[in-house]
């Protein structure tokens, strides 16, 4: 290459400027998911017990649900957690909608409306769902509900997505809740690995990346 095609491709660089950046790293979001979690539990605590509060525990709630949701979403997306933890499926309850109801759709300004008419509120069923699978739910949350005084349930929270609600909802006692979150915050990633791979699985070429996370 000519000394001349040098210069002009340095210059270039030099007028295209830079770039700072970083590599993805966990305790960004797993120190605001322990704030979030902490926040739950308060907010949930004075829900269930009528605390008097400046503020309202339903609405602070709703926020911290669906920031600690982007939280876990953003430690899964960004490889932040093992793939033994990813693809492990996490217990939860599920409360199941009523097979012979007339189905109410909830009105749009309301969190958990129509609940007793739509779901069957006396059991819940044990499922396995995977972490992804229970932080989409949670971010894109159209039920957000706190149930207490139930006979056949304990106390705790309702919540379910749009694409869910027809379906089941899942509920959260406040240790089982607290066990979600904390099943994201102690998973730790001892040893990653990051390189190409082509079409047949083999390591070679630039179009497609593999990434491992122990």
């Amino acid at each position: 290459m000519q000394q001349d095609e040098i210069e002009k491709q340095l210059e270039e660089m030099r007028r295209l400027g830079s770039i700072s950046s970083s590599d993805w790293q966990s305790y960004t979001w797993k120190n605001e998911l322990a704030e979030q979690k902490r926040r739950i539990e308060q907010h949930l605590r004075e829900a269930l017990t009528g605390a008097e509060t400046e503020h309202s525990p339903y609405h602070m709630l709703e926020r911290a649900i669906g920031i600690a949701a982007v939280c876990m979403r953003r430690l899964i997306e960004c490889r932040l957690v093992t793939d033994r933890f990813r693809d492990t499926a996490l217990q939860v309850h599920e409360v199941h909608a009523k097979a012979d109801a007339d189905w109410r759709e909830p009105f749009i300004s309301r969190t958990a409306s129509e609940i007793f008419n739509n779901y069957d509120l006396t059991a819940r069923h044990a499922e396995k769902r995977t972490p992804k699978v229970i932080s989409d739910k949670m971010l894109h949350a159209r039920v957000i509900g706190v149930l207490s005084g139930s006979a056949y349930l304990p106390d705790g929270l309702l919540i379910a997505s749009d694409t869910q609600s027809k379906k089941q909802l899942f509920h959260f006692s406040p240790p089982e809740i607290a066990l979600i979150f904390d099943a994201f915050l102690r998973d730790e990633v001892r040893m990653f690995s990051d390189g190409y791979m082509d079409k047949d699985g083999k390591i070679s070429g630039t179009r497609k990346v593999f990434a491992i996370r122990e």
